[in-house]
């Protein structure tokens, strides 16, 4: 009698991740460069589960797979931790991860250029020292500067993001066959920055203090007793408040 094994959660959901990777890259954007916010998941898993699983995909694909880590120390995260355990995914960085399950070949100066089927970049948060260190890192490692590219962003240019003012738009709940999931973001790479509130939220007025008070993970009977108020549903605009009454609030806001 032949016995199934269930999947625990944690094995349901990467899983789950790992298709939703193949749907990317094979049906979506079957050919050309596809870009992975891979840290949307746990990094590390991507860069040494998921990736070896779908390895001859990628490598049939007509065009690249990018990796993008979109968090944490940028110099450590492409090119290693030395503070890691020894051997560990973050120990070696995510391009020695890639080579170890890609491979491909070696430059004229005698360093390792990854299978130009899969690259990384990092985005944003690229200093001129933090670039200096990766390269170097990278020259020290034996790998060729052009596997990875680098972006500045808003980090280097002026350094006022969403982050300056504590705001950024994220989901945080959907439902799949009328059940509810929460959805966060929680970088594993990341120290904390980035980390979400997760599921359904209410907005409530502290009695006390007279402040806004988030509660998140919440049932629809709390969140429908929230100041949270919906606005905009299905493309179509619920409420159209004048710039006037948008003004008022704010003041009111800061009179509290």
């Amino acid at each position: 009698m032949k016995r199934t094994r269930l999947l625990s959660q944690t094995e349901k959901q990467a899983y789950g991740e790992m298709l939703y990777v193949k749907r990317l890259i094979s049906d979506v954007c079957p050919k050309g460069i596809v870009s992975l916010v891979a840290d949307t998941f746990d990094f590390w898993q991507v860069i040494t589960d998921i990736l070896p699983q779908l390895k001859s995909q990628i490598l049939a694909r007509d065009g690249k797979v990018v990796i993008r880590p979109d968090s944490g120390d940028p110099v450590k995260i492409i090119i290693g931790d030395s503070d890691a355990p020894e051997g560990s995914p973050a120990y070696k960085g995510a391009i020695e991860c890639m080579w170890e399950t890609f491979g491909g070949t070696i430059t004229a100066q005698g360093f390792k250029l990854l299978d130009g089927h899969i690259g990384l970049i990092y985005g944003d948060s690229i200093t001129t020292t933090r670039q200096i260190a990766i390269l170097e890192g990278l020259k020290l490692k034996g790998f060729a500067s052009y596997n990875v590219v680098l972006g500045i962003g808003s980090y280097t240019y002026e350094y006022v993001t969403r982050d300056t003012f504590g705001f950024a738009m994220k989901a945080t709940y959907g439902e799949v066959n009328h059940e509810g999931r929460d959805i966060f973001k929680d970088p594993k790479t990341d120290d904390g920055t980035k980390k979400s509130a997760k599921g359904l939220m209410a907005i409530h007025i502290d009695p006390a203090t007279n402040k806004y008070v988030l509660q998140d993970q919440c049932t629809w009977e709390q969140e429908a007793k929230g100041e949270l108020k919906t606005v905009f549903r299905d493309g179509n605009l619920l409420v159209d408040w004048t710039l006037e009454e948008v003004r008022e609030r704010v003041k009111t806001g800061f009179a509290k």
